[in-house]
């Protein structure tokens, strides 16, 4: 057995699982697995790739995504104006 899997408390065989994507370790494997290597578990989770910056990318359609484009383009009186004729449309 692997040093690794003794100081977590599995099978190699596990180990492996988990390295080629078969399955996935449980939740208290991550944190022992953080504790052993000194990182975070969102580095872990592939959700940090610095210490301290947790990268969360949103998902958005392609209309949202259309939207945000041509608000970007935008001087601040029009976005404004847009602004307010949008929450008329909502309220």
């Amino acid at each position: 057995m692997s040093n690794l899997a003794i100081k977590i408390g599995v099978s190699d065989a596990a180990i492996s699982n988990w390295e080629n994507g078969i399955n996935e370790p449980k939740a208290n494997y991550i944190v022992k697995l953080a504790n052993i290597f000194n990182v975070s578990t969102d580095y872990l989770l592939g959700r940090e790739n610095e210490v301290g910056f947790v990268e969360v990318t949103p998902t958005l359609t392609s209309d949202q995504q259309e939207l945000l484009d041509l608000y970007d383009r935008m001087n601040y009186r029009d976005k404004n104006q847009l602004l307010g004729f949008a929450k008329g449309l909502v309220y």
